[in-house]
């Protein structure tokens, strides 16, 4: 009993023409699945186009952007396909003007009723999960585009078979490959801790920077540091027992603000006593004898019985009307001032009440409290230094220890990775070439650099073959679902290589757990191989193609008259 299939069932579109008439559908099977053209090798009639519009029903938009000259000359067209997945069939329609979205049909490719397109990101989702995808991998088009090797797209790079689009970073492609191999997420957890370790730290160095945070600078300064603490601690200890330990129930804070307190009752203090001596003085002014001099006019002129006292008189009279109009402004002076008597007594009060609410200590004098908080204040901060110079080092231990242990897993990860691929590039190779020869060899130098190459063969035949087993290997090794390989990957090959690797695509689906997956490719000029591989090829073939309106849309436009 086979096994469900997991794959692409068919391709249709009616402006696939052949010989002036609608070409059925293409249908596809298991394994190895050949589009080919003519044994005279002829160009433009559709086998790279064809294989675009593969990339297009797998989520891909470089049939639209890429192959411009179809569109300009075919026109709008819907690129009809079905899949098969565990024995449900799915079909979809995908419009070449409203690409970006996905029309779920019936199996006659009508839209089905009330149901909304997919986005291509929705439909990019559904095969990802449809074809059971590593679980780490991001996004579908990650998994699959960087293995469809076809004319124009920035895949046929041979150096970088991890490219999938030219600006692509390499960063980013090794991190997709790794995602493919499952091999991603016990390394992006090691990254993001390692990440957290390194902002607390260049947080806590950036605070220390713009001393946000007191810290010793160095080892010297925090060796010299608590040499000092040392010192202050006996100095503080020495001035507790010179106060009848009456300090030594103080800590730096409470000491600093007793002295605070001292200081500001003794400042109270004398502003009251001033407030006091003005009050006294304006009731005195208030409250003088200005009037016994007039009374006392009888008896200056007892003395002086010839002098005219009148004039005195009337100075008195003005003294008393002036003495009437000071009376009104004295009292508001006196009120005044019996306030602020009232308030800086009640803040002396305040004050002491404050200082009783600190600590029960001896009378210890304002002096000794000042000289008590300028020692606790150094020691404090001192301490504070060292203090964050010891978490400024252990802050450097542990991101050094992420760190390398990040440094420690990528390493692991990627060098499995790298054996596993070359362990089975180098059995495809010993399939192919037989025994003794150089296989292609990946090397993946850390997350931001790779290497691909076939050691002492820098031929174009080796560069391709490479791509091949490469490609091969991991088909095998990941759930990675097809492969798509163009003749411009192949043409370089010598007949003896092409066909052993032929005989590799075949034997691929028979192997256990391979029955499932499906290669791709085109080729053309079957009359110069061996019998066996042109038997193999045509067998394996899903489309024909040729000149003279068996063309994949039953005509070229590459001739000067246009004509079809």
């Amino acid at each position: 009993m086979r096994a469900p299939f997991i794959m692409l069932m068919e391709i249709r579109c009616d402006k696939f023409i052949s010989n002036g008439h609608p070409r059925g559908p293409i249908e596809f099977h298991p394994g190895l699945n050949v589009i080919l053209g003519d044994d005279n090798g002829s160009n433009s009639i559709g086998k790279s186009t064809f294989l675009m519009i593969l990339d297009f029903v797998f989520g891909g938009k470089d049939y639209i952007k890429k192959s411009k000259d179809v569109q300009e000359n075919v026109g709008e067209h819907n690129i009809c396909f079905s899949f098969d997945f565990d024995g449900k069939k799915y079909y979809f329609c995908r419009n070449t003007v409203h690409y970006m979205q996905v029309q779920e049909c019936d199996e006659k490719y009508q839209p089905l009723a009330n149901i909304e397109p997919l986005s291509l990101d929705a439909y990019c989702n559904f095969l990802m999960d449809k074809y059971k995808i590593n679980i780490e991998c991001s996004t579908w088009r990650g998994a699959v585009s960087r293995f469809i090797r076809v004319y124009k797209r920035d895949t046929l790079d041979e150096a970088h078979p991890l490219k999938s689009a030219q600006q692509e970073k390499a960063e980013l492609a090794i991190k997709s490959f790794m995602k493919l191999w499952g091999r991603y997420e016990v390394v992006e957890k090691q990254i993001n801790a390692a990440n957290e370790a390194i902002e607390e730290r260049d947080a806590f160095n950036k605070a220390q920077k713009y001393n946000q945070i007191r810290s010793a600078r160095n080892k010297t300064e925090f060796e010299e540091n608590n040499k000092r603490i040392k010192s202050l601690q006996t100095k503080e200890q020495e001035l507790a027992e010179s106060s009848n330990k009456g300090l030594l129930n103080l800590d730096g804070m409470q000491a600093q603000r007793l002295s605070e307190l001292k200081t500001q009752i003794i400042q109270f203090q004398r502003e009251a006593a001033q407030v006091s001596y003005d009050l006294n003085n304006i009731r005195r002014d208030m409250t003088g004898e200005k009037k016994r001099f007039s009374k006392d006019f009888g008896e200056l002129e007892h003395f002086f019985p010839n002098e005219d006292f009148r004039s005195l008189e009337e100075i008195e009279v003005f003294h008393h009307h002036l003495s009437k109009v000071l009376h009104d402004e004295y009292r508001e002076a006196e009120r005044k001032l019996e306030i602020s008597y009232v308030t800086l007594n009640g803040e002396i009060v305040k004050l002491k009440e404050e200082i009783a609410s600190i600590k029960k200590i001896p009378n210890v004098s304002a002096a000794i409290l000042k000289e008590y908080a300028k020692i606790m204040t150094e020691l404090n901060n001192l301490q504070e230094a060292n203090k964050n110079y010891e978490e400024h080092e252990r802050l450097n231990k542990v991101a050094k220890e992420y760190t390398e242990n990040r440094d420690s897993v990528i390493k692991d990860q990627l060098s499995a990775i790298q054996m596993a691929v070359n362990q089975e590039m180098r059995l495809i190779t010993d399939q192919i070439l037989g025994r003794g020869k150089q296989s292609p060899r990946l090397k993946l130098e850390g997350l931001t650099k790779y290497s691909f190459e076939t050691p002492n063969d820098g031929g174009t035949g080796a560069q391709f073959r490479g791509i091949i087993t490469f490609d091969l290997a991991n088909l095998k090794l990941t759930t990675l679902p097809f492969i798509i390989h163009d003749s411009v990957v192949l043409k370089n090959l010598s007949k003896d290589t092409l066909a052993k690797i032929v005989k590799q695509y075949v034997s691929f689906s028979s192997r256990e757990g391979m029955e499932k997956k499906q290669i791709f490719i085109s080729y053309d000029s079957l009359d110069s191989y061996d019998e066996d591989t042109e038997q193999i090829m045509k067998k394996h073939a899903v489309l024909e193609l040729s000149p003279d309106g068996n063309e994949l849309f039953g005509w070229p436009w590459n001739k000067e008259t246009g004509t079809k």
